[in-house]
């Protein structure tokens, strides 16, 4: 446990140093200010807007230091022979991932808190009420992003920069399409297809279950149903992404 600690320490340390996450949050920040400063321009829906681009911006920049920093980091300390040096001492590999997959969950937990910190300090200089459902949908944010971290994870154990992106990517994307391939699969009258639509189905995460900020700006708050099985699923998900991506690197050759 000592050593995951002491790898999760220097994994936000070598997040904290990367300009990605400044930029991301200081490009936010002036667009929100802007369009905070515009807002009593607009007919009607002033705060809405507000908190609809807010929440918008919080999910881009989580996604993106998901799949820029989570593809990077692995990949980085390969070409740079860090695998060698970390493994060499008495630090097993799945120490060695867990450490590095609790730092980039703390580096995303890092980028909503701040990215949150600057929504609301402009909401309260140009006098937006807070969102009422604004923990319900930051928890919603950081649920998603922990199954694209797990992706990324995977994808990185085994496969290229490039690919691991790309396929992060469309994993991701894929996932947010998962309920088009039931429709599919019930329209098709191929049994090949429709078993392929099927598979493709559960395999893919749902990542339709995270989609509430529409619904929450406008008011709705999910059930508490809905949420207990997103955070079921997500855990359930999240546990057999990381066990896949451990059993492909403990049998990987390092060099």
């Amino acid at each position: 446990m000592r050593n995951v600690v002491v790898l999760t320490l220097a994994s936000l340390r070598e997040a904290l140093r990367d300009r990605l996450l400044y930029s991301l949050l200081g490009l936010g920040a002036v667009v929100l200010g802007v369009l905070a400063l515009m807002a009593p321009l607009t007919l009607g829906g002033r705060e809405k807007t507000f908190h609809d681009a807010a929440l918008a911006w919080i999910h881009a920049s989580a996604l993106l230091t998901m799949l820029v920093l989570g593809a990077w980091t692995l990949h980085r300390e390969r070409e740079r022979g860090i695998w060698l040096s970390v493994l060499a001492r008495p630090i097993s590999r799945q120490e060695y991932l867990l450490g590095r997959l609790a730092g980039l969950l703390g580096t995303l937990g890092l980028v909503i808190g701040a990215a949150t910190l600057i929504y609301l300090a402009i909401g309260w200089a140009t006098r937006v009420p807070l969102l009422p459902g604004l923990g319900t949908a930051l928890l919603y944010v950081f649920l998603e992003m922990s199954l694209l971290a797990g992706i990324v994870l995977l994808f990185s154990t085994f496969t290229g920069l490039v690919m691991t992106l790309f396929l992060a990517l469309a994993v991701f994307a894929a996932g947010h399409l998962s309920a088009d391939l039931l429709r599919f699969a019930a329209l098709t009258e191929s049994g090949f297809l429709r078993a392929l639509a099927l598979a493709a189905h559960w395999l893919l995460p749902h990542l339709e279950l995270y989609r509430v900020r529409t619904s929450l700006v406008g008011g709705d708050l999910p059930a508490p149903g809905a949420l207990l099985g997103a955070l079921g699923y997500t855990l359930l998900y999240f546990l057999a992404l990381v066990g896949a991506a451990a059993a492909i690197f403990a049998r990987r050759e390092i060099r």
